[in-house]
């Protein structure tokens, strides 16, 4: 299968509740997105990977003390491994950023605006989506009903937030097998993460001391979502350290949010 889907959410298509789905409870949560790309061999670069991780917060009053042990995150993430798949992994994005700037309280991306760019160059249809996401981007005034827009990589990037996870993306291969995938999936939802936790710091929604440790988050988040390494006899995956590919806990319902 040359796309590859990793989600604790029991309603993926769904993630922001009564509103979506039947006797859901509605939630105001933060939806971070992120893209990961692969260099272009003859031509511009091709997204390998996009990932939503929800967090639940308030709309208003104080803020949440989380830390990386007690924290629920939902996330969904998509990867390809053959470029084929490429207008595939735009339509989940393009689904994902409709409901997004629908229903969630807050949109977290860092620079997200030229990943959309990108997208929307790649696309062979019409992505409203990704249209609708790219100009509320542009411009960033609250329009009543919509999400709130926070760049990570401008106003958000002062936030002092102690992550040890970069924000800046690193360009991936695209897998070579499923185990590969989950690799791919394992990057990419840290650094999805890392983003939303700086935006709900920028926006007062989210406090913790010391280092908030996302690989630990990610670790409890979906550690029965991703295979194990080395198994089948993946070359890709027996040769590395099984401390640095263990990951991510399963989340029941869509609802994200810190426990209490």
């Amino acid at each position: 299968m040359p796309v590859h889907d990793f989600t604790n959410l029991g309603w993926p298509e769904t993630p922001f509740g009564a509103d979506q789905r039947p006797f859901g409870q509605h939630v105001d949560m933060l939806a971070a997105c992120t893209f990961d790309w692969t260099p272009g061999q003859d031509g511009p670069p091709r997204p390998v990977a996009v990932s939503l991780v929800y967090l639940r917060i308030r709309r208003r009053g104080s803020s949440y003390q989380v830390s990386d042990d007690t924290l629920s995150i939902g996330f969904y993430t998509t990867v390809i491994d053959d470029a084929a798949e490429v207008p595939r992994l735009l339509t989940v994005a393009d689904r994902a950023l409709t409901r997004a700037r629908r229903h969630a309280a807050i949109v977290a991306g860092h620079q997200l605006g030229a990943d959309l760019a990108r997208i929307n160059a790649l696309a062979e249809v019409p992505l409203r989506g990704v249209d609708g996401m790219r100009a509320a981007w542009n411009d960033q005034e609250k329009q009543r009903g919509l999400a709130v827009i926070v760049d990570t990589g401008t106003e958000a990037g002062m936030t002092g937030a102690d992550l040890g996870t970069p924000l800046e993306p690193t360009p991936m291969q695209i897998p070579e097998c499923r185990h590969c995938a989950g690799e791919v999936a394992r990057r990419a939802l840290a650094r999805c993460l890392a983003v939303g936790l700086t935006a709900a710091l920028h926006t007062s929604r989210y406090t913790w001391e010391g280092t908030f440790r996302v690989p630990d988050a990610i670790e409890r988040a979906g550690w029965d979502v991703l295979s194990s390494p080395g198994e089948d006899g993946c070359p890709a995956a027996t040769g590395r350290d099984l401390g640095e590919r263990q990951l991510i806990g399963t989340m029941p319902h869509p609802v994200a949010g810190p426990a209490r």
